[in-house]
């Protein structure tokens, strides 16, 4: 017992060794290869990551990066960019509400930039894979900011994406030259149950789809009674053809602003000037470094 009583203990030897440094994401992804390993494999290249040899040339090369890849979705969000790449499940919008909700706190004078590749709440079969109260979470975040948010058709936007695309700031809602869109109305999955299960499905089917052809009605700019006839059956539009109906104004270029240019180079210099100026101790970064 006298072992766990003294200060030179393997226990408090090894207690010394935890930090919140040690433990964290990025340690782990360096020691380990972006897996927990087992014990006795901390000298060894893991077996059973591909990320390792990915991140030091290949499987030719040994040992193990020297830091942690980059957060690309936290590099797009310092620029202001939203990505909405997949289906529009709960998951997806949790991101992107907080991102919106973080971009519109830390500068509501900037605009927000969502670029869309998603086939809203269907898959190619037609079948719902999300919820379209969702997308409608979605859509009231963009109302609710006070920072402008500007869309990019940049592959598909299909169904509640393609609202989303039209609910953009007007004269700021692009499309890629080969993006296509697509409206169509809510639906189900088949389903079974009691009469009265069914009816309330129905009810509420009805609902969402008022609310869909509603905000549509918003972002194009045309009639509520003409967009519901004119989506009874899936409709598609090539670039030229969304512009015409009003979901879009505009066929983005590489001449255009797409996203907030930043001088780091001298970001950088004025942090470092900070330094040097109020002496030793951490100091705050300016905005950009986060």
């Amino acid at each position: 017992m006298d072992m766990f009583m003294t200060e030179d203990s393997p226990i408090a030897r090894q207690s010394q060794k935890v930090t919140e440094e040690t433990i964290s994401s990025a340690r782990n992804y360096i020691d380990n290869g972006g897996m927990w390993s087992q014990s006795g494999m901390k000298d060894e290249v893991s077996k059973y990551s591909m990320s390792v040899s990915m991140y030091r040339g290949g499987a030719r090369g040994y040992g193990r990066p020297r830091a942690a890849p980059p957060d690309l979705p936290s590099l797009l969000l310092d620029a202001r960019i939203c990505f909405l790449g997949m289906p529009i499940v709960p998951a997806v919008t949790e991101l992107l509400v907080a991102q919106f909700m973080w971009l519109d706190y830390d500068n509501p004078s900037k605009p927000i930039y969502l670029y869309i590749n998603s086939p809203g709440t269907q898959n190619e079969k037609m079948e719902t894979v999300g919820s379209e109260t969702e997308a409608y979470a979605i859509a009231d975040t963009i109302a609710y900011c006070k920072s402008k948010v500007y869309t990019v058709n940049c592959g598909m936007a299909y169904g509640q994406a393609g609202m989303l695309l039209s609910l953009g700031a007007k004269g700021y809602r692009a499309l890629q030259p080969n993006a296509s869109t697509k409206l169509y109305l809510p639906k189900v999955n088949r389903s079974s149950g009691a009469a009265i299960d069914m009816w309330i499905k129905a009810k509420e089917l009805d609902a969402n789809t008022d609310y869909y052809i509603e905000l549509l009605a918003k972002g194009i700019g045309k009639s509520k009674e003409e967009i519901a006839k004119d989506i009874q059956r899936p409709k598609y539009f090539q670039a030229q053809e969304a512009i015409a109906y009003g979901i879009a104004d505009k066929i983005i270029d590489s001449r255009d602003a797409a996203f907030e240019k930043r001088n780091y180079d001298e970001m950088l210099a004025q942090s470092r000037a900070m330094r040097r100026g109020a002496g030793a101790g951490p100091q705050a970064a300016p905005s950009g470094f986060r």
